[in-house]
């Protein structure tokens, strides 16, 4: 398990990361072109500079994997949230399916490798 969790931290870090420099560079990825508005490009890129929070917390806790109880706690509740977000659009017929779908993934890799017992 330890190898699968490392390698889940691996590569959310990475994603988070990746994901969040091209926002920051290039916003109006993350944006349909009706929404690509000062306001929303202002707002993905505060979004993205959190990921890169993120980001290096998954990489903390690959680095610190027997302090991570606390942080990874705290990344399963965000991405739980996260998901939350998109789970609400797509109940409210804003969004199609695949969007909660991909961010359920994440919540379900992190609660998976949750170290849920005593530190």
């Amino acid at each position: 398990m330890t190898a699968f969790t490392k390698l889940v931290y691996g590569v959310l870090g990475a994603l988070s990361l990746a994901a969040a420099v091209v926002t920051l560079v290039r916003p109006d990825v993350a944006l349909p072109p009706n929404l690509a508005l000062p306001i929303a490009r202002h707002l993905v890129r505060e979004q993205a500079a959190l990921f890169i929070f993120v980001g290096l917390m998954f990489f903390w806790c690959l680095r610190n994997y027997a302090q991570r109880r606390p942080v990874h706690l705290a990344l399963l509740a965000f991405i739980m949230v996260f998901a939350g977000v998109h789970w609400l659009d797509y109940v409210q017929g804003r969004a199609g399916f695949l969007f909660p779908l991909i961010n359920t993934i994440p919540v379900a890799l992190i609660a998976a490798t949750a170290p849920f017992g005593r530190p």
